[in-house]
């Protein structure tokens, strides 16, 4: 019995004593031990972070959409998509998707906007009027099209290749952005993209604010007339900045207007986009500067005071990116 006393007193000494070593290699010994342990634990965390993050993007899917003509339930995120809509594909551009193939890129890529959002992407035109045959070939997950398109009308038909969803566009752009991004499972980025869009829209309502007596109007030239971006399908331009229209313009769905009706509205400031289906890809100008030797023209206000603009013609488009790009257009022309 003493003896086992007696060699745990010895034990216990020895293990004071190394406590209260001097000795430097056992100091840093345990200065080591405890880096490594912080590292462990810095490993750790990492490790908890990204199995978190990989939890959360598999918690993403399942999930069930609403859409206009009923539900879609997605089991993982779509890898091809069809975009039977180009109005669609500007919106997955913008929350960098890539669809497997699309309507009218070849014509929407004459916008050099639009052109360097869809650069490297690997895309198959459908052309306008949408070829079936490409879309079953290319085997979708989904497909997609706004509640603006006529293609809504042989829903049923796009429903039997493909689950096909409608997107409501008759929201504005920040609804129909948020819709598509639903889709995609990409709701943060399209948060950190309204946020920036809104900053914009603040900068450019700012802007405006110096041009209150002004009006401001909006054209897409077809080359012999031109078509009136009006408020209604614009509210961001007018409702949100603040802009002020001409009185007496005509509606969107009837809105092409000759160069004498000009004379009328009078419009202190004209932002002109070309018509992108009409214009040509080699004279990307060509729809606008025919008017340059037009008496009619040459007597307009905004003409003779420099007041006209001239914009890339994805703003004539109620998409995203052309609603980006025209609130751009604001702030860097009326700012001045």
């Amino acid at each position: 019995m003493k003896e086992k006393i007696w060699f745990i007193l010895i034990v216990a000494i020895g293990l004071l004593t190394g406590c209260g070593s001097n000795d430097p290699q056992a100091v840093a010994g345990e200065s080591m031990n405890e880096e490594n342990v912080a590292a462990d634990q810095e490993n750790v965390n990492a490790g908890d972070s990204d199995e978190k993050s990989s939890d959360e993007n598999k918690s993403a899917f399942p999930r069930t959409i609403s859409h206009v003509k009923g539900e879609l339930t997605l089991e993982e995120k779509p890898q091809r998509i069809a975009s039977v809509d180009i109005m669609i594909t500007d919106y997955l551009l913008a929350l960098d998707e890539t669809p497997i193939v699309s309507e009218g890129v070849s014509t929407k890529q004459r916008s050099e906007i639009f052109a360097e959002y869809a650069e490297g992407k690997d895309i198959t035109d459908l052309g306008g009027k949408v070829n079936m045959e490409t879309i079953v070939a290319k085997a979708p997950d989904v497909m997609l099209m706004s509640s603006e398109s006529r293609k809504v009308e042989k829903y049923d038909t796009f429903e039997a290749i493909a689950p096909t969803a409608v997107i409501d566009f008759s929201s504005g752009v920040r609804s129909r952005l948020q819709q598509v991004a639903e889709l995609v499972g990409k709701e943060e980025k399209a948060e950190e993209i309204l946020a920036t869009f809104d900053q914009k829209v603040t900068q450019a309502k700012s802007v405006a604010e110096a041009h209150s007596n002004d009006t401001v109007l909006f054209l897409i030239s077809n080359g012999k007339d031109f078509t009136v971006m009006h408020p209604d399908e614009f509210p961001v331009y007018y409702e949100e900045i603040g802009l002020t229209a001409p009185e007496g313009l005509p509606r969107a769905e009837n809105g092409r207007i000759g160069i004498e009706a000009l004379t009328t509205l009078a419009p202190d400031h004209i932002f002109i986009a070309e018509n992108r289906r009409k214009m040509n890809a080699e004279d990307k100008l060509g729809l606008i500067n025919v008017w340059q030797e037009n008496p009619v023209w040459q007597g307009l206000n905004a003409v003779e005071n420099h007041q006209v603009y001239v914009v890339d013609t994805l703003v004539g488009d109620t998409f995203f990116l052309g609603q980006v790009a025209g609130v751009e257009a604001i702030i860097e022309h009326l700012g001045e």
